[in-house]
């Protein structure tokens, strides 16, 4: 017990055994009021620091998220300019195939005409030849594709052999 504790001790003893005294039941009660007020504070203080604490704890929770949530941003914002690109792109080649396809038509067209015009027969396939030409053939006019001549490989079938002495066995067998 401190010392200032002692002398309330007192100060209350002696206000019970002189309960007569004014001055002495006034100071009981304010020391009372004031170990109320001091125990009040202590208390809102206590809360008080308490949710400062609470209070940082939701700063530092809300400003993790926040920053994720700014990463999750960014990365939608990336992700939709590149299909913003992407579509732009896609717009592009739609309007040059509808382009192409708009042009050939008009071949088409043309060389419809022109063979309905043409009497003889050759001159008919002639014009046939020379429309498929220009829409099939067009990007690369001599370039007729590649011929593939490697054999498939057969490894897990048994093969025939064409050396003489295979030939003569085989006939021998028949």
């Amino acid at each position: 017990m401190s010392v200032t504790d002692e002398r309330v001790q007192t100060l209350y003893q002696l206000a019970k055994k002189h309960p007569e005294d004014d001055t002495l039941q006034e100071a009981v009660t304010i020391i009372k009021s004031l170990r109320l007020s001091q125990g009040q504070y202590k208390q809102w203080n206590d809360k008080y620091r308490s949710n400062q604490k609470d209070l940082k704890e939701q700063i530092v929770t809300i400003s993790q998220t926040n920053e994720s949530l700014q990463l999750e941003l960014a990365a939608i914002n990336q992700e939709m300019e590149k299909l913003t690109h992407e579509k732009t792109r896609i717009l592009a080649e739609r309007d040059r195939i509808k382009s192409e396809l708009r042009s050939i038509e008009r071949e088409a067209e043309l060389a419809a005409i022109q063979v309905q015009e043409t009497n003889s027969l050759y001159g008919k396939f002639t014009i046939v030849w020379q429309f498929l030409q220009s829409v099939f053939f067009s990007d690369h006019p001599r370039d007729f594709g590649r011929i593939d001549n490697a054999l498939p490989e057969f490894s897990d079938q048994p093969q025939m052999r064409t050396d003489q002495a295979s030939i003569g066995r085989d006939l021998l067998d028949q």
